[in-house]
């Protein structure tokens, strides 16, 4: 048995047509002319898929990296570059739909770790972008895909490149826009409170910022964020600084109110390499209400201005940062306080 007709490009199974074009590509043949189509299998396999897939994976990495750049963490970003990307794969990989999903999840893994080694992410971030971006770069995936299936059977010429050009530019427009709009993000904070059994003197000479907490982590603040190493200075007095040493950066902390038994609060005076492209940290405090001889009440507040947008998409994320980072520090001032011994040599 004789093998079918294929397109000399892409490889398509010429049966059934008539003199003209190939539906896939549009390359021209003709069934009376041997020389113009082949009959035999050919090894173009990654030509269905790779320069798509190159173009979503390299081109959507470089796209991140300008808009960040140039519009900071906007919708354009979080929404636009994935859903952009994934039209690539859609339009630009002649494969089936399932591969092509698994080609954009693929091109979306290159963009993160890219983003990552470039440090415009950290690990949570990163990781929390992939989940964001998961469902437009398949939803531009299928959009791509839809539309390839509808231009392949009609003669616009520039059909192979400018849907494509179309996307790129759109989301460079989108990221101009956002440019030309961006007003600073209003400053929030996150409040996490916890009950001890410890008279309010005994807790409030527990006080510790998440730096000096020794008891181990949980996975979220492991992998999650720099790893602490030291702390040095003091909170002795209004005015003093407090400087925290990760294994990557820095924060100095200024104590601004200080009343015993009550209030310590502090500013945020440096960030040096821990989220800088999240979140700016401004303040915090440790509020203290005594609850009975032998309970307390201890409220952490911490105060940042984000930076990644848009905020209905991001905020949940921060915010359950935020609370395991205070409850790792109160849980932390609960076993110390309910410590004699530590307590006991702490005051000496």
């Amino acid at each position: 048995m004789s093998e079918p007709a294929r397109c000399l490009d892409c490889g398509y199974v010429l049966l059934g047509l008539p003199a003209g074009r190939c539906p896939e590509c549009g390359r021209p043949f003709d069934p009376d002319n041997p020389a113009t189509y082949s009959t035999k299998p050919l090894f173009v396999q990654w030509k269905f898929w790779l320069p798509g897939f190159a173009l979503a994976a390299i081109g959507g990495a470089v796209l991140y990296v300008v808009l960040v750049m140039f519009a900071g963490w906007g919708a354009a970003v979080s929404i636009g570059a994935p859903f952009a990307a994934g039209i690539v794969v859609g339009y630009g990989c002649r494969t089936r739909l399932f591969v092509q999903i698994l080609l954009a999840l693929a091109a979306l893994s290159v963009i993160v770790c890219t983003l990552y080694s470039l440090s415009l992410v950290g690990i949570f971030c990163g990781t929390v972008l992939a989940i964001i971006a998961v469902g437009p770069i398949l939803l531009g995936t299928l959009f791509g895909y839809a539309l390839r299936v509808y231009l392949k059977d009609t003669r616009f010429e520039q059909r192979w490149y400018l849907p494509v050009l179309i996307a790129l530019l759109g989301l460079l427009t989108w990221g101009v826009v956002e440019r030309i709009l961006v007003t600073p993000r209003a400053i929030e904070s996150v409040v996490t409170s916890v009950q001890i059994p410890a008279p309010v003197g005994r807790a409030w000479n527990a006080v510790m910022f998440y730096e000096e907490v020794r008891h181990r982590p949980p996975w979220l603040l492991r992998y999650g964020l720099p790893r602490p190493l030291y702390t040095r200075g003091s909170t002795l007095h209004v005015g003093d600084t407090k400087t925290c040493v990760y294994s990557k950066g820095r924060l100095v902390k200024r104590v601004s109110q200080r009343i015993p038994d009550r209030l310590l609060a502090f500013d945020v005076v440096e960030q040096d390499r821990i989220e800088n492209h999240s979140v700016r940290l401004t303040d915090g405090k440790f509020e203290f209400q005594p609850l009975g001889p032998n309970r307390t009440r201890i409220e952490l507040t911490t105060r940042y201005e984000p930076k990644l947008g848009p905020r209905w998409i991001w905020r949940p994320f921060e915010q359950l940062v935020v609370h395991t980072l205070h409850r790792h520090v109160l849980m932390g001032m609960r076993e110390f306080a309910c410590d004699k011994g530590e307590m006991a040599r702490a005051t000496h």
